[in-house]
């Protein structure tokens, strides 16, 4: 029996080509929230590498900028654009996008790079189960986001769009909308940084953790280098 086979996309913007951390890096710079993203991306990367070196998954760079998908900083997995509109509307075109040729697709931000390893094959072992409904899992994030969803179904563009992001209620606006398809597993909160008050608490996590990837151990030094009132 083939077992059921995954993607995994990592949402990116890429620097030079649109702003990106514009909150956090009003409060220390754009050169250094630029380093956060991409090393926190690197985190990810790496994250992702371990959990699916032995399943069938494969991973995906997301990528904001459509003439951004060959550049070198996206060279490690295969890239696809995110397409245009609203973030409901980018989650709506890689959903259908990847489950055209995937059995299930998982979302990761690049922005919460304490990610364990086992949250993330937990999560592929929830969408790989067999269950006559529609399976999903969600990873919620602090502020009341979310940093991963998974989903085995390509759910419509006006269900995304239905949901408000960037707000504390979009994870439970999302999990409410899909109700009606099946209940959603949920994986333990993590801190997803859009401000400069939330690396300490990336830190704390960082620190709390028994086992770090070289990646995750490189941003926590980086984030150990930065003055938070305003300066790396």
């Amino acid at each position: 029996m083939v077992p059921p086979q995954g993607a995994i996309a990592v949402f990116v913007k890429t620097p030079g080509y649109s702003p990106l951390k514009t909150r956090l890096a009003a409060d220390i710079g754009q050169q250094a929230a630029e380093q956060f993203h991409v090393n926190s991306a690197r985190a990810v990367q790496a994250v992702v590498q371990a959990a699916t070196a032995q399943l069938s998954v494969t991973p995906f760079w997301a990528v904001a900028e459509p003439d951004a998908c060959d550049d070198p900083l996206w060279s490690d997995f295969a890239t696809t654009p995110q397409g245009a509109g609203g973030l409901g509307s980018r989650l709506a075109f890689i959903n259908q996008r990847l489950l055209e040729q995937h059995d299930f697709v998982i979302f990761l931000g690049a922005d919460a790079p304490q990610l364990p390893v086992a949250y993330l094959t937990e999560a592929i072992d929830m969408l790989t189960t067999t269950a006559e409904s529609p399976r999903f899992v969600l990873g919620p994030a602090a502020d009341g986001g979310f940093y991963l969803f998974g989903t085995t179904v390509c759910l419509s563009q006006e269900l995304w769009c239905s949901v408000p992001y960037s707000v504390s209620e979009t994870a439970s606006v999302l999990c409410k909308q899909l109700e009606p398809w099946g209940s959603v597993q949920r994986l333990p909160v993590l801190t997803d940084v859009d401000t400069v008050q939330e690396l300490p608490l990336l830190q704390q996590e960082l620190q709390q953790q028994e086992t770090l990837l070289l990646e995750q151990r490189q941003i926590l030094e980086w984030i150990q280098g930065v003055d938070f009132s305003g300066k790396v």
